[in-house]
């Protein structure tokens, strides 16, 4: 091939075998109450999250220490071989995150009008990026309009499948939903910061029943401040047939010769890109690693080796109202 296409990990391997397993429940440390979705990272850039249970299943071979963190509670750094019991408590801390109120306005609610900016989408897998259980993705919505509020956002999606026969099956031919958060995130310098608020939502998106865009609307008033703010969405992993998130070991093992390597798990959605300045200001990073910094897109998930990228966004569409 003239060129060659080259691909970051291996998609949809085959499970790391019959490595023994351990359940995990991770709760208040008050009021014994479940925490779902909590994070729980392996130490080694991988990670999931806990269930609606506060469950989480842990592979023999995965790690030896794990921390877990949960929005309002201390972290908390654990050896799995010394746990006596499969029960990890987190002490809740105090929440300094802003309940959303409703933006009470002394202009006439009646001149008040929705905006909206269209999606910028198409279906070409070569401007395409990925996800993975613990990517996380900001998209930079500005303060255009005096008393901005955003009231939904729609997301361009590729829903098609590269694998190439490196899985057993295509997401076409067995389909899947995969749950994701979203909640905001303040701007400092055009970059994604702090929580802005408490509101987060989590939605289903499924190979299945979206083609092209999906969208997302915000049943709060999210007030959007002076300097913007950051749309921030979270892959938390796939869904059964039900739409109930099922927890996953975020890699597969391979067998090689002389060792064995965890391969990333790719997974649904894929994201249209589309070349900077067009598209809405887009940063990723993934929630277990070390590098906690923002990055920018430099490259599709499909790339021509000897091919110079410029930066690339998310063309995400919104809706919002403001005087």
């Amino acid at each position: 091939m003239q060129h060659k296409l080259l691909f970051f990990f291996l998609f949809f391997f085959s499970f790391f075998g019959n490595a023994q397993q351990r359940v995990l429940t991770v709760k208040d440390s008050i009021t014994n109450e479940a925490l779902p979705f909590a994070s729980v990272s392996l130490l080694n850039g991988f990670g999931m999250f806990t269930d609606d249970n506060g469950q989480v299943t842990i592979g023999q071979d995965a790690a030896e220490k794990i921390k877990i963190t949960y929005v309002g509670y201390a972290s908390k750094t654990v050896s799995i071989s010394q746990l006596k019991n499969t029960i990890i408590f987190l002490k809740p801390e105090a929440n300094a995150l802003s309940e959303v109120k409703v933006v009470a306005s002394k202009k006439n609610k009646k001149t008040r009008k929705d905006f909206t900016v269209k999606p910028q989408l198409h279906d070409n897998i070569n401007k395409m990026y990925w996800s993975s259980i613990g990517q996380q993705y900001a998209f930079y919505i500005p303060s255009s309009k005096e008393d901005g509020i955003l009231k939904s956002i729609t997301i361009p999606l590729i829903v098609q499948d590269i694998h190439q026969g490196m899985a057993e099956d295509s997401f076409e031919i067995n389909p899947y939903g995969t749950m994701v958060k979203v909640e905001f995130l303040s701007s400092a310098n055009n970059l994604p910061d702090a929580k802005l608020n408490e509101y987060e939502k989590k939605v289903i998106i499924h190979s299945g029943k979206v083609s092209g865009q999906i969208t997302i609307d915000f049943e709060e008033e999210i007030e959007i401040p002076e300097e913007g703010l950051f749309v921030a969405m979270t892959i938390i992993g796939k869904t059964n047939k039900q739409g109930i998130y099922v927890p996953e070991m975020p890699y597969a093992i391979r067998e090689l010769p002389d060792r064995k390597k965890k391969i990333l798990k790719i997974i649904l959605p894929n994201y249209a890109l589309v070349e900077a300045p067009k598209g809405q200001l887009t940063y990723f990073r993934n929630v277990f690693s070390d590098i906690t910094k923002w990055e920018r897109i430099t490259r599709p998930m499909v790339y021509k080796n000897e091919k110079e990228y410029p930066f690339l966004n998310v063309g995400i569409g919104y809706t919002f109202s403001g005087y």
